[in-house]
């Protein structure tokens, strides 16, 4: 008899399903042949993997983060520039250098 799950090598949860060899997605359907096999592979005593791995969400969050701070900074950008201007005759702003410096620290 063959092994209907032998083509499957690595499976991941995914919100609808599995995502099969890293490469196909499976849904959730029992009349789907392939979720079939996925079934039959986790009743043999598979355990799928989780949707992402610690350092995938760890560099997804460092994404959101960077995306932030990268905006933080662009939208601040105008106006330490026109601050700047020795012809202004002001300074920037303290906590705008803090808010800034903490920004930029916060790029990975």
């Amino acid at each position: 008899m063959e092994n209907s799950t032998a083509w499957i090598t690595s499976c991941k949860l995914q919100p609808s399903g599995w995502l099969v060899n890293g490469t196909m997605s499976v849904p959730n359907d029992p009349a789907n042949r392939d979720c079939a096999d996925v079934l039959q592979w986790i009743a043999e005593g598979n355990t799928p993997a989780p949707e992402f791995t610690d350092a995938e969400i760890a560099a997804n969050a460092q994404a959101v983060i960077n995306g932030e701070a990268l905006a933080y900074l662009a939208s601040t950008a105008w106006y330490v520039e026109r601050l700047n201007d020795p012809s202004s005759g002001k300074a920037i702003p303290q906590d705008i250098l803090d808010a800034r410096a903490t920004a930029r620290a916060a790029i990975v």
